[in-house]
């Protein structure tokens, strides 16, 4: 059955990593080819923003290496080497190469997506809206936010395999019943923190999207009229009776809870973790993440001791486990929210994807 994933450089339907990333293969073979000749190549347009199109013959190839490049693209990593395998450990060395290596791991994820994001906005945003007091941040269309979806499913994988020499280990099906298990909790958990940090509180008008781009409270229209353009009030209505549930739901855990850049990347590794039972995930996955999740909370605790000098955490703690509750009901709220969408006509092309990485049910 196929994924729906989609090539971190052409956005070409793959159901493969080549090379450490998503990719189609006709990508990861002009990779291949350009580093074993040791071929440089100059931008075309002389800018660096080249639009990278599935088929075309014609694409710059000095903006198709930097882009393997930057997506983190590796010759020799095919298959993650193992050479410093991780066992369970109770020693503080362990504890702090696995709470560093995930804050590590999710800073370079962040820069990936948000390069890839940047060229994406030629082809999946109709317009280029700034968002107001929003330095460097465009507005979201829903478009725009199904291609950073698809892209976003491949770094995900590439993120938990970097971080969990356990997961990398896993066969790829395997990988992707948790991927399907976590990429809604992922997305939802990185947008909720986000709006916490780039804007301060959920009082305003902006709300993060992606990693570059938001919605305005005042202006949901953009985010749907171009699927919609003739019917969009109805879907309006159904945008900002969500948001604010969603504000309700999420901001006062995130205001109380003032979660350190460590935390928020903690906070995207245990969800991967997080075991949702309506998945039915076998025995052997179930078994892992349990092991894995109390190897970052004894990490954490290390953290929490040596690097905040903090001897009682537990309300930290806390703040985090009811945080990843709170986020498990936000993805419900989700799956209501893209539920009303699909009666409106939305997402006819979008469905397979939704159902199958997402894991609605429409």
């Amino acid at each position: 059955m196929s994924t729906s994933l989609t090539c971190c450089i052409c956005s070409a339907p793959t159901n493969y990593a080549h090379f450490g990333i998503n990719s189609c293969r006709s990508c990861a073979e002009f990779y291949k080819r350009s580093v074993l000749a040791d071929r440089a190549f100059a931008c075309r347009k002389g800018d660096g923003k080249c639009t990278i199109v599935h088929g075309d013959r014609h694409n710059c190839r000095g903006c198709r290496l930097v882009r393997c490049r930057q997506m983190g693209m590796k010759l020799t990593d095919q298959k993650p080497a193992e050479p410093h395998r991780l066992e369970p450990s109770t020693s503080a060395e362990y504890k702090d190469t696995l709470i560093s290596r995930i804050s590590r791991e999710y800073s370079a994820s962040v820069e990936r997506r948000k390069a890839c994001e940047y060229t994406l906005r030629p082809t999946s945003l109709h317009r280029h809206v700034k968002a107001e007091f929003a330095e460097n941040l465009l507005l979201c269309s829903w478009r725009f936010m199904i291609d950073v979806l698809k892209m976003y499913a491949g770094e995900y994988i590439q993120f938990a395999s970097a971080c969990f020499p356990e997961f990398a280990s896993f066969p790829l099906d395997d990988q992707r019943l948790l991927l399907r298990n976590f990429a809604s909790r992922l997305f939802l958990a990185e947008g909720q923190c986000g709006t916490f940090r780039n804007f301060g509180s959920y009082d305003g008008p902006h709300f993060m999207a992606t990693l570059t781009t938001c919605h305005d409270s005042r202006n949901f229209k953009f985010f749907i009229e171009e699927e919609i353009p003739d019917s969009y009030k109805e879907v309006v209505k159904v945008t900002e009776y969500y948001t604010e549930r969603g504000r309700r739901l999420l901001g006062p855990i995130l205001a109380k809870s003032q979660f350190t850049e460590v935390e928020y990347a903690v906070l995207f590794a245990l969800s991967i973790w997080q075991i949702d039972l309506n998945q039915n995930l076998p025995d052997h996955i179930v078994e892992m993440s349990d092991k894995v999740r109390r190897q970052i909370f004894e990490s954490l605790k290390e953290y929490y001791q040596k690097e905040l000098g903090l001897s009682n955490y537990s309300v930290r703690l806390g703040n985090l486990t009811t945080f990843e509750h709170i986020i498990q009901e936000g993805t419900n709220l989700l799956n209501e929210e893209v539920q009303a969408y699909n009666l409106t006509g939305m997402l006819t092309a979008d469905i397979s994807f939704l159902q199958i990485v997402m894991q609605i049910s429409l």
